[in-house]
């Protein structure tokens, strides 16, 4: 049986952090998440949940935010008998009610909004949001289900066949039941939300974990990079002896782990051996090497041979030459892919764990850890008192800082299961040393104990006050197994708090694995066996979603218009979504009271603005008009003009759609020209005479894959699988809806400029330390993105949100060309 809560949109990225709806009250007492939850007039009871059986149609409270009505459609066979409570029925309604947390699952969880322009405006939203991290997982079960409005009907009636109604109009009747009088306890939840950022962040960092040689190459490139940077930035860009020491000995290691592990240096050093010992003398190898070198030939020899390029570590020298900051990013980001390639192919040949086979929760929520790797017995005491949060009671009693009572509290637990042995085990001694380290600031070695469950739960004491030190401090230090420091973390924090940034990797990532994943936590944290467990997939037809408000609409029914009306209509859903389009820009200046008699409007008619054919940026745009107008005559008429211009970049006017319209659709006197006209008109706002006094309000729906007033259908699609070669990369940034707009158009721009100068002849065309392969021209122009060089400014400000932006831009781009 579907059952559907009202709410708003106001709560959606509250929902989607936790993927639960709780009862009003609940969430400012649970101590986790966000603490403020907003009601609507539906569901408005402290202690309860309602649900109904059908549709609510309802509105939710005028105030200073932007909220809109919104409803979660749930299946109830997906929880246990008796959950839910049938309270009354009510003109054909049955009201339900919850008086717990509802978790929510991607497999039968709907969520509906009244209008394409609220669903739209809440994921940008949630782009924008680092705790909701369920949007993109749920977009297939984000649905329009708009209200039929009356004065619609009327119009509509012969072109739509009407379906039974399954909602209805929401009033105060539905909700009068009575409630049980119970107190608010959230102690449920809370446990819950530990145990589910446990198996989260546990199974996370063992699908992470890496070889101790990759986690040593990790570690040096970390350690590498810190000390070159300290060069670089020092004032007289030299090392010390103690730096260039460090670099020296870091660089030897790195080249000998590398070596070991990289495919092409290993296919190298077969070659050399083979064609070293196929000599006619009979030499080794060895000699046949030395002969080759004293004749000064050697390196000839290798040439010759086409053996494959590898890195070298001895490439950072190359930086201190220069001492830049840009030859610093070169070599470092060099190094950084050289040692994600290892990891990757490392993970690839790893098959991802099953949930089940490391960690199972009994219905009373007891958890029992099945991984053998390690010896569990700690591990698990210390996990079960993270959930209870006992350090806490450590930090009250003794008035101590968090990190010291989460070493003292594993500490007395370790102590309490080891008994009489506790003086003489290594782990005494170990936990001493932190205790030291926390109280009188001595330095503690992380791995003075060969135990990687106490140097984990070291690392956490340490650094656990959040995910992204704490996996820093990690990679940093040469951890191999991420999975112990992670569990800890996430059953001390809660799955609440996680930010995407970590979660991405898993919920985002495999849908079939994370299919599985997520049916079987349903099953431990909820007692129930999902049926049908398969996630929706998210249509992708086209590379560009166009979502016009007016377009919408006739495609919307569009099964029920003539089919010769296809095609115009979706030509025409084009051009009113066109970029900067001057037809319309004209006739919106044409509906200005008086303006067509100004010198203004007469020269842009002069110059047949209307018939520009011209692809122009919002810049670009005002400044042809201003240049065809002229100074003289702009400057009586330009704030009429910058309306126009504004109104133009918004352009979800009924009449400029039939304007273009007219122009594709000849026979005008056709019922089916007819009937678009009508259903449109009857939707849309007139605007016979558009008024200059009125503020140009901002249209609050944007169009999926392109930004206000940039909705050409440009081609997205990759016309090269080279970064540097793709004609289309321009259009592809302008289509990322999460840059923001002053962003999209600078980036735009430098791309081309960028491509130029990788092209032949260009300034990087040819250069060894700087190959057209997409690894390195990706990096390079996102590294460029915020690069600055004495006086001349980076092309957008280096903020953390921009390079919070750059960075997804810059994995889509290694998606968009298989890193290749």
């Amino acid at each position: 049986m579907r059952l559907y809560i009202p709410t708003c949109t106001l709560n959606f990225n509250n929902i989607l952090s936790s993927e639960s709806i709780s009862p009003l009250g609940f969430y400012a007492r649970r101590g986790f998440g966000n603490k403020r939850f907003y009601p609507v007039f539906a569901n408005d009871k402290e202690q309860v949940i309602l649900l109904y059986s059908k549709y609510p149609r309802f509105k939710v409270e005028e105030n200073d935010l932007e909220n809109y009505p919104m409803v979660i459609e749930i299946e109830s066979e997906d929880y246990k008998e008796g959950f839910f409570e049938k309270a009354k029925e009510h003109d054909g309604v049955d009201t339900y009610l919850c008086y717990h947390t509802i978790n929510l699952n991607p497999f039968h969880c709907r969520i509906y909004f009244n209008s394409y322009q609220e669903r739209q405006g809440v994921l940008v939203k949630a782009e924008q949001s680092l705790e909701n991290k369920f949007y993109k997982l749920y977009d297939a079960n984000i649905n329009v289900k708009p209200e039929e409005k009356k004065t619609f009907l009327g119009v509509a009636k012969d072109l739509f066949t009407q379906s039974e109604k399954d909602d209805f109009l929401w009033n105060s009747s539905y909700a009068n039941c009575k409630i049980k009088d119970e107190s608010i306890d959230v102690g449920r939840d809370v446990l819950l939300d530990k145990i589910k950022g446990f198996i989260y962040c546990y199974l996370i960092g063992a699908n992470s974990s890496v070889s101790n040689e990759i986690g040593r190459l990790k570690a040096l490139s970390r350690k590498l990079r810190n000390t070159l940077s300290a060069v670089v930035n020092s004032p007289d860009k030299r090392p010390t002896q103690a730096q260039d020491d460090a670099i020296l000995n870091g660089i030897r290691e790195f080249n000998e782990i590398y070596s070991s592990m990289d495919e092409d240096t290993i296919w190298n050093k077969n070659l050399l051996e083979l064609k070293l010992s196929d000599n006619p003398q009979g030499l080794s190898a060895k000699d046949a090497k030395n002969l080759l070198q004293h004749w000064g030939v050697y390196d000839t020899f290798c040439n010759k041979l086409h053996l494959r390029r590898v890195y070298d570590a001895n490439d950072l020298w190359s930086c201190l030459e220069y001492a830049s900051p840009e030859a610093f990013t070169r070599v470092t980001d060099s190094m950084n892919r050289a040692v994600r390639k290892l990891e990757a192919k490392e993970n690839a040949q790893r098959e991802k764990y099953a949930i089940e086979s490391l960690l199972n929760v009994d219905d009373d929520l007891s958890l029992h850890i099945l991984d053998t790797s390690y010896q569990s017995s700690f591990y698990r005491e210390l996990i079960c008192s993270q959930f209870k949060a006992e350090y806490k009671s450590v930090m009250e009693k003794n008035g101590v800082e968090e990190p010291l009572a989460q070493a003292y509290n594993g500490g007395m637990i370790l102590k309490n299961m080891l008994g009489d042995k506790w003086d003489s085990n290594p782990a005494s001694a170990y936990v001493g040393a932190l205790l030291n380290h926390f109280q009188e600031n001595t330095a503690f070695d992380l791995f003075a104990i060969d135990n990687d469950v106490l140097s984990s739960f070291a690392a956490f004491c340490q650094k656990g006050d959040n995910i992204d030190r704490l996996v820093e401090y990690l990679v940093q230090t040469g951890f191999c197994n991420y999975k112990l420091a992670y569990g800890i973390y996430g059953a001390t924090r809660g799955f609440a708090s996680l930010p995407k940034t970590f979660t991405s990797i898993l919920i985002n990532g495999n849908k079939d694995y994370y299919q599985s994943f997520a049916s079987n936590v349903w099953r431990m944290l909820n007692g129930v066996e999902i049926k049908d467990a398969v996630l929706p997939k998210t249509s992708t037809n086209a590379s560009v979603i166009v979502e016009s408000q007016l377009g919408s609409k006739i495609i919307e029914n569009i099964n029920n218009v003539e089919s010769k009306v296809v095609g115009v209509v979706n030509k025409d859903v084009e051009f009113e979504n066109a970029v900067q389009s001057p037809k319309t820009f004209m006739y919106i200046l044409e509906n200005i009271p008086n303006f067509t008699r100004t010198k203004a409007y007469k020269n842009l008619l002069q110059a047949n603005f209307a018939g520009d054919i011209g692809d122009y940026t919002p810049e670009e745009f005002k400044e042809k008009i201003y240049q065809t107008i002229g100074q003289k005559d702009l400057k009586a008429q330009k704030d009429k003009i910058d309306i126009a211009i504004k109104l133009e970049a918004k352009r979800q006017d009924p009449e400029a759609f039939l304007c273009i319209l007219d122009n594709y659709f000849p026979d005008q006197s056709s019922n089916a020209y007819k009937k678009i006209a009508a259903l449109i008109k009857t939707n849309g706002i007139s605007t016979s005479k558009l008024s200059t006094q009125t503020p140009v309000t901002e249209n609050r729906f944007t169009i999926s894959g392109a930004s206000e007033g940039q909705r050409k259908l440009r081609p997205v699609n990759a016309t090269s699988a080279n970064f540097v070669d793709d004609i289309n990369a321009s259009n592809f940034i302008l289509s990322r809806s999460y840059l923001p707009k002053e962003v999209r158009d600078v980036l735009a721009k430098k791309i081309i400029s960028f491509q130029k100068d990788y092209a032949p002849n260009g300034y990087y065309y040819g250069r060894e330390d700087s190959p057209r392969t997409n690894n390195n021209t990706i990096k390079h122009f996102i590294n460029k993105c915020t690069f600055t060089k004495g006086n001349n400014p980076s092309w957008i400000p280096s903020t953390m949100e921009n390079k919070a932006l750059l960075e997804r831009l810059k994995q889509e781009l290694y998606d968009r060309y298989a890193n290749r």
